[in-house]
């Protein structure tokens, strides 16, 4: 029984974790869901609910919520006698007596009562028309796995004979239902986490000896020895069986317990699964690839892998050469990425994921036996020139070799195994046979190459694995043939926009590799720019917004070389920009102007500034102009992130007058319709903020920029500056703004502010006053200011319009406002109490004005 102590203390906690108004509802509620004249318009009130309570007996007991919520009780006695005919609340209450049950002390006072065995032990259940409903079936299963927390449920499961049921639910017509079924039994074999090194031959002994610490004593681990053993028998059984989703669901199972099950469990179940492999094949087929692979994989991340007795390492050699190459290549990519992986397996693999790219390479020149793979093993490639010379499998085939071999390049070790060389040829081989730069040897390999010509998925494919060669050691000596197959792509008019977006981001990884290289420079100005000529005059949008893209990201990476300025200044590039401002889709408008930030800054070094005349003086007025009438919020979005660009960098700035610009850019941005133009605004403001305070105003702006020492301002001064320039305006707006995000980032940087402001001791607080007139907000806050104040003083509407800064920021309890707003809008709402009420209110409603439970 339960101590008074401890129930005290139960009471005390169920207080602090459940409000009284919830404690009142709880009650009606349960009524309702007992009652079968009364159902819920939404069942996902029910998972709700369920969530709630598993909060809730994180923090107490499940015996303290049912001694304290007798209502509880009552509702689950009731479903106990089956006095409810809805499938949904016999499994809601399966589910939840069983997260009661987690601990032993509620499962005790749940075992005293006589509701465990009477609701899940309960003959009369399995044989009526409720069992037939899959969710009732899975709120057992659920139920019952949810409490198996510790040994008491075990016996409890043992003693009923529970286990039989589960294995017949591993099977069962619902996926759900059998899906946790498999769960559950993988629960039961991994149960005991600790045991103490043991080893034997003998099965029996494995499993009499598999003693675990949890264990209390001789006969609890005879009873989980002896429950395994019947679920090992069981899928052994089931690994033979003739109907393929016993065998599946009992490989799924396998997968599951492998992962943690102890090394005699491990061994016993692996056995099963390695004769039930060896039979398959020994009959000329085997079936169930997948989940066969799935099986060896996760036995291979275990001790298996390395037991000479397992046979682990010849079924999966043996797996690599009799699958088909689709199912053999994410297999050895598998195999690949193991710990302690044998060396001659870890040869196979690779040699099976690069081997589509070898045959491409061997149809070019039948001499050339191997291009990619090196010596030792080679697969048998019928296959896989059978799956490249179908054209439904062509592509699929590459890409998934191409996918594979990009992870490989990830890992540091490959270079040790395969010759990049060989490999950077491959790729290279397939991207010039797509565009038909590269021919057969033979009329036999014809049908390989006309699947590939102008195929896009395997362009965008090789162009992925190609940026990635870029990163490789060595790869500076492959430069001028990577440009030239790059060149082709970009010049040709029937290259897909998508494969040109791929293709430039593959010129800037060999770009950025080999920047130092004097051929970089020739392939910039002779090829290069004449070629984004032509794309940022191409008919298609998505060809003239990625060039735009990719010319930013170039300009980024190479404005501060020598020698990039002069070659940007003598194209016809800048010019071209300034035409997109007008482009008529609005992506590229955004792009172009983000692409015109960038390379303002490389214009503005250059001395001679008459190759592009009035750009600079007229470039900032242009933005505004755009950020005040374009109908699109792309491009105002791009303006105002320049402007940010252009004041982090004032050293870089090829704009004069960007000060005399700042009050409009800030007016416009933060009263615009779009919430991420007010976002960037407000970053805007941020970094205008920290460089006129000459430090940060939040530790994770990085935008200061050390002033002169002569130019540093006194923290009045400083706040003086920004009340001029009307950035209190645009935080105080923003702090109201109906967008929640707006809000919280003004709410944030006015916070900074006057921890600022306060911490200072110089700053002057009674010379600078803020003008509340025209605030839809000032109303309220001068209401809030002068109910503070103790004295009773007369102050004219005049003076009410002034405030000092301190004293405005003060009575906005800045505090409360952040704490509020970090809220999810929806808090009230998802609360356990708006839970409660609103399955009361769904019980009294009609079905025309059914309320759903948020």
């Amino acid at each position: 029984m339960i101590s008074k102590d401890r129930r005290a203390r139960g009471k005390m906690n169920i207080t602090k974790t459940m409000d009284s108004e919830c404690a009142e509802l709880l009650p009606l509620v349960c009524t309702v869901l007992v009652n079968p004249k009364q159902s819920l318009p939404d069942d996902t009130c029910f998972e709700k609910l369920l969530d709630w309570f598993k909060d809730l007996t994180k923090k107490v007991s499940g015996a303290s919520l049912l001694q304290h919520n007798p209502c509880l009780t009552e509702l689950i006695s009731s479903v106990c006698k089956l006095k409810t005919n809805e499938p949904t609340v016999l499994s809601f209450v399966l589910r939840l007596v069983g997260i009661l049950a987690a601990t032993e002390e509620g499962f005790c006072f749940l075992e005293e009562q006589d509701i465990l065995h009477s609701l899940f032990g309960n003959p009369g259940l399995t044989h009526t028309e409720l069992w037939d409903e899959a969710i009732v079936r899975s709120g057992w299963i659920n139920g019952l796995w949810s409490m198996l927390q510790h040994w008491r449920v075990m016996h409890f499961i043992i003693m009923n004979d529970f286990t039989k049921m589960i294995l017949n639910l591993q099977i069962d017509r619902s996926l759900f239902v059998a899906s946790a079924a498999n769960q559950l039994l993988a629960h039961i074999l991994n149960f005991p986490k600790k045991v103490p090194a043991h080893s034997s031959s003998d099965n029996s002994d494995i499993w009499q000896n598999s003693v675990a610490c949890e264990c209390n004593t001789y006969a609890e681990q005879t009873e989980w020895a002896n429950c395994s053993i019947k679920i090992a028998q069981h899928l052994g059984d089931a690994l033979h069986s003739d109907i393929s989703f016993h065998t599946h669901q009992s490989l799924r199972l396998l997968t599951l317990a492998l992962v943690h099950c102890q090394p005699q469990v491990m061994e016993v179940l692996w056995q099963k699964t390695e004769a039930a492999i060896k039979t398959r094949m020994g009959n000329g087929q085997i079936v169930m690839e997948q989940p066969f692979l799935e099986v060896l994989l996760t036995a291979s991340r275990t001790a298996l892998l390395n037991k000479e007795d397992s046979n682990l390492v010849n079924l999966m050699d043996l797996m690599l050469c009799t699958l088909n190459p689709t199912q053999a290549i994410p297999f050895a990519l598998g195999i690949f990425k193991l710990e302690n992986c044998p060396h001659i397996l870890r040869s196979k693999a690779i040699q099976v994921i690069l081997q589509p790219l070898d045959c491409i390479m061997a149809a070019i020149d039948e001499q050339q036996q191997s291009s990619v793979l090196e010596g030792g093993f080679v697969l048998e490639k019928l296959a896989t020139k059978k799956q490249l010379s179908q054209k439904g499998s062509c592509s699929s085939l590459l890409c998934l070799s191409l996918y594979h071999t990009e992870e490989l390049l990830c890992m540091d070790t490959l270079h040790l195994e395969v010759p990049g060389k060989s490999l950077f040829c491959s790729v290279l081989t397939v991207l010039r046979a797509c565009i038909g730069m590269a021919l057969p040897c033979s009329s036999k390999n014809s049908n390989i190459f006309k699947n590939l010509i102008g195929c896009t998925k395997v362009q965008k494919s090789a162009m992925d694995t190609l940026s990635r060669l870029a990163q490789c050691s060595g790869s500076s000596e492959f430069l001028s043939e990577a440009f030239l197959v790059l060149h082709e792509y970009l010049q040709n008019s029937d290259t897909d926009s998508s494969v040109l977006t791929k293709a430039m981001q593959a010129v800037l990884n060999w770009l950025f590799c080999c920047s130092e290289i004097p051929l970089t420079w020739l392939f910039l100005k002779q090829d290069l720019f004449s070629v984004l000529e032509k794309h940022l005059c191409d008919v298609r949008w998505e060809v003239r917004d990625s060039t735009l893209e990719f010319l930013t990201r170039l300009t980024i990476q190479f404005q501060d070389k020598g020698g990039f300025p002069a070659i940007l200044m003598s194209t016809g590039v800048p010019s071209l920009l300034h035409s997109l401002l007008s482009d008529p889709e609005s992506y590229v408008r955004a792009s172009a102007i983000c692409a015109l930030g960038q390379t303002s800054f490389v214009m503005g070094k250059e001395e001679d500034m008459k190759s592009v005349p009035g750009v600079q003086k007229e470039l900032a007025s242009h933005l505004v102009d755009i950020l005040a009438n374009d109908t699109e919020c792309f491009p105002r979005r791009a303006v105002v992130r320049v402007f940010s660009k252009w004041l982090k960098h004032p050293s870089q700035q090829p704009i004069q007058h960007l000060e005399k610009n700042a009050i409009t850019v800030l007016d416009l941005g933060s009263n615009d319709l779009d919430w991420e133009v007010k976002i960037h605004t407000l970053e805007l403001a941020e970094i205008w903020i920290s460089q006129t305070l000459a430090k940060p105003v939040l530790s994770c702006c990085p935008y200061t920029v050390a002033l002169p020492t002569h130019s540093v301002l006194s923290l009045t001064e400083s706040i003086q500056k920004l009340l001029d320039l009307k950035i209190f305006d645009v935080l105080f707006n923003g702090l109201f703004d109906c967008d929640r995000p707006v809000a919280q980032k003004a709410c944030s940087i006015l916070l900074s502010l006057k921890r600022v402001i306060i911490e200072d001791s110089s700053f002057t607080r009674c010379t600078l006053t803020y003008d509340l007139k025209g605030q839809q907000w000032a109303a309220d806050t001068l209401t809030k200011y002068f109910s503070k104040r103790s004295e009773s003083v007369h102050v004219s509407t005049d003076q009410q319009r002034q405030l000092g800064i301190v004293e405005v920021l003060s009575s906005l309890d800045l505090e409360a406002m952040q704490q509020t707003l970090g809220q999810s809008s929806d808090h009230i709402e998802n609360s356990p109490r708006s839970l409660l009420k609103d399955i009361l209110a769904a019980t009294h409603t009609t079905a025309d004005n059914a309320v759903d439970c948020y």
